[in-house]
Order: C-alpha cells, then structure tokens, then sequence
C-alpha cells in the first residue's frame, strides 16, 4: 500500500467521524440515526485496512502475505477459475432474482414496507453467500 493510499484512509476516518458527529449532533429523526451508523461503518471499515495493513507489514508476517498474494494472482489468471467463477456468479444471479421476486410477493401479501426490506436485505445476503458456496462446490467438483 502507497503512502497516498495509507493518507487517503485516514481521510476516510477522518471525514466517517465528521458524518458520525453530524448523526449525533443533528435531531431529524431516524436520518441522524442512519447518519451515524453510516459515518461508524466508513470509520471502522477504514481503520480495519489500516489494521490490515499493519499487521500484514510486519516482518515475521511479510513473507506469507507475499506468498498469498502471489497464489491470488495465479488464481486470478487461472482459465478454470475464471470460468468457474463466471459459472457461480450466474447461477447466484438466477436464484436472487427469483428471491427478489419472491420477496416483492411476500411484501405485497403483508402489505409492509418493512418487510420488503428485510426480503430484499436477505435476498442481497444470500446472494453472496450463494456464490461462495458454488464457487467453493464447483472447485471441487473439477
């Protein structure tokens, strides 16, 4: 990681506490709320790479991080990975749009906005999940 980039991170903290501070700060109901948790979120997920960064820099840490880099980047050109990760992202796609339905008929029988929220978070969600799973199944499978 560049020095510019280790800089921007910390701009990235910087500027999470400042949306935290105007979550606290402002009263416009839920949005400081929402305010807040986000400013949190932008914070944390910049002072976890930095975390990150540091403890992959250490000496007695380099050398493995190195070697996993380089295993990432062989995997990455890898013919059968990509296909296999183009296979499971398509598959993950099909079965979230039919959540996606799915939920938007649900939300529609309970007559909620809530709920379509939560369908469509947990749709999102699996989706992810979905694709690990695939991929890691698929890997196997060859």
């Amino acid at each position: 990681m560049k020095k510019r980039d280790r800089m921007l991170l910390v701009v990235y903290i910087i500027i999470g506490a400042a949306v935290m501070l105007a979550g606290l700060l402002s009263d416009i109901g839920r949005y400081s709320s929402m305010l807040f948790a986000g400013g949190f979120a932008f914070s944390l997920s910049s002072f976890l790479q930095l975390v990150r960064y540091w403890y992959h820099m250490r000496p007695e840490n380099r050398e493995k991080y190195q070697e996993k880099l380089h295993q990432q980047q062989i995997d990455l050109k890898d013919e059968r990975k990509v296909q296999l990760r183009h296979r499971a992202g398509y598959i993950a796609w099909a079965a979230t749009m039919i959540l996606c339905f799915a939920g938007a008929f649900a939300a529609s029988l309970f007559q909620g906005n809530a709920q379509l929220v939560f369908v469509l978070f947990g749709a999102a969600a699996a989706e992810y999940v979905g694709a690990t799973v695939i991929y890691k199944y698929l890997c196997r499978k060859m």
